[in-house]
């Protein structure tokens, strides 16, 4: 099975180990991308061993790197295999730390690094031979590759957003595949159970949420790790998407779609198209209703493909809107925002981080507005009130990018944002455009390679590097350089 062609590379090697445990098959899954190597090793369905042909990535290296073992003990263990011929885990064992214990805690470690690993490789080989994988005298452990892809979905994508654009469309209709149904009753989290008996190829994503009881959050992130196990697959999403389209919706119009994106130029109230009043569930449901109805993905060939651009934008403000009127927190804030006099010296509070945020938010009502001017305003004043905040130093940062003179302020801020939260990619993207937009090519390039690094199939990333795939990569680390002056 190779990861590009037909199936997601984050989904090769989990679909391969989960769908040969379901059936409780015993060999060898190797994963190969260049010159890396990884073996997974199955018994019975279990995943128990795994390895690397990078030193790094080996055991007795991982145990070393980890704390679980000092350098002069591993020395001293080396030293005596070689004196004696006995293999290292047996001279390990002979001596009091790490004990027996300790070595398991530190194989699960392991195979659950390089399996998250794995996961994130853009391209790559992964095949399966069957068989009894030879592992005498190796430290063994009995672990779920199902349970393994879903504690990875709890953490990557970090984003919510960035989860559901994994996932696919949101009227994407998953179903239990019979591989599943070969799982279930087999020990499985009953959120999961919920989750996969709700998901009967009728009901669309939100139908399966609200069916199985389930957090949206954390029900959408088992969404994800079941679709790239294998557990669930969609039930043909375009042909049906194409059929619902010609036998029930009326066509999009030019005129429809000018309109929606008129409407939308206001708060995150009249992005959504809702009032004041609506409470979550209508906030869920107006949010799905835009994405089947202005997806941008429907702007992409046709009549309307001159649109894409805007409705690119638009999604983002709808999800945007969404994220913020969803959460309780957010939407009490963000009200409080609206609600504050244009007029804002800044509150009677001395506490600078509570100024800090009042101004960030006062910021991005107003840009919800479309007033990036008095925007920009409110995010300095939010960035030099509490430095320390990434999302602060972010939006300023990609609000001032978009004014030619403010450049070298947007870059100053961007490179604050990546070092405050260097696995953030949004920040990465916005200062490779950045540099893209300012002809620093080698440094767009450099960056968005270290965006992929962290988000592998980042499109936006993508397509800077497709822009410029001649371009030589500046060398270097993310560093400040002023190069907007004169």
């Amino acid at each position: 099975m190779k990861a590009g062609q037909g199936v997601a590379p984050d989904r090769a090697l989990a679909r391969t180990l989960c769908g040969k445990a379901a059936d409780g098959v015993s060999g060898i899954a190797t994963a190969t991308r260049g010159k890396l190597r990884r073996l997974f090793c199955l018994d019975a369905g279990w995943l128990v061993y795994a390895t690397s042909n990078v030193i790094e990535e080996q055991f007795l290296e991982y145990l070393v790197r980890t704390g679980r073992l000092d350098p002069e003990s591993r020395a001293d263990a080396l030293a005596r295999s070689a004196a004696t011929g006995a293999k290292v885990l047996d001279v390990l064992r002979q001596g009091d730390r790490p004990g027996e214990a300790e070595l398991q805690r530190g194989m699960e470690a392991l195979v659950e690094e390089l399996f998250a690993s794995t996961m994130g490789w853009p391209d790559g080989l992964v095949t399966f031979a069957d068989g009894i994988p030879k592992l005498d005298g190796e430290i063994t452990v009995r672990l779920s590759p199902l349970s393994l892809a879903l504690r990875h979905a709890r953490r990557e994508p970090p984003r919510l957003d960035q989860v559901r654009i994994r996932i696919g469309p949101p009227d994407l209709r998953p179903v239990q595949t019979d591989a599943a149904a070969r799982m279930l009753g087999r020990g499985l989290d009953d959120k999961v159970s919920a989750i996969l008996n709700a998901a009967d190829g009728q009901r669309d994503l939100a139908q399966v949420v609200s069916a199985a009881g389930v957090d949206e959050e954390s029900a959408l992130r088992a969404i994800l790790a079941l679709l790239q196990t294998g557990m669930l697959e969609p039930v043909d999403p375009r042909r049906r998407a194409a059929a619902e389209r010609r036998t029930r919706e009326i066509p999009l119009t030019r005129a429809e779609c000018l309109a929606r994106l008129a409407a939308a130029a206001g708060d995150f109230y009249a992005v959504l198209g809702i009032g004041r009043e609506t409470d979550a569930d209508g906030v869920r449901e107006a949010y799905y209703a835009l994405a089947r109805r202005y997806h941008p993905d429907r702007f992409r060939a046709g009549d309307l493909a001159d649109l894409l651009p805007r409705f690119e934008a638009f999604f983002t403000s709808v999800t945007e809107s969404y994220n913020t009127l969803v959460d309780p927190r957010l939407r009490a804030e963000y009200d409080a925002a609206l609600a504050a006099p244009q007029d804002q010296e800044g509150p009677k509070q001395s506490d600078t981080s509570y100024l800090a945020r009042q101004n960030f938010l006062r910021g991005r009502a107003l840009l919800s507005q479309r007033k990036q001017v008095e925007a920009v305003q409110f995010f300095e004043n939010a960035a030099r009130l509490d430095g320390g905040v990434a999302e602060y130093q972010r939006e300023l940062g990609i609000l001032l990018a978009k004014n030619p003179r403010r450049r070298e302020d947007a870059e100053r801020a961007l490179l604050r944002a990546i070092e405050l939260a260097p696995t953030d990619v949004t920040s990465y993207v916005a200062l490779a455009q950045l540099y893209q937009r300012a002809g620093r090519a080698g440094a767009a390039v450099r960056i968005a390679k270290e965006a992929l690094r962290w988000e592998p199939d980042h499109i936006e990333a993508r397509e800077v590097l497709d822009a410029l795939r001649d371009a030589p990569e500046e060398p270097g680390a993310v560093a400040f350089h002023p190069i907007f002056r004169g």
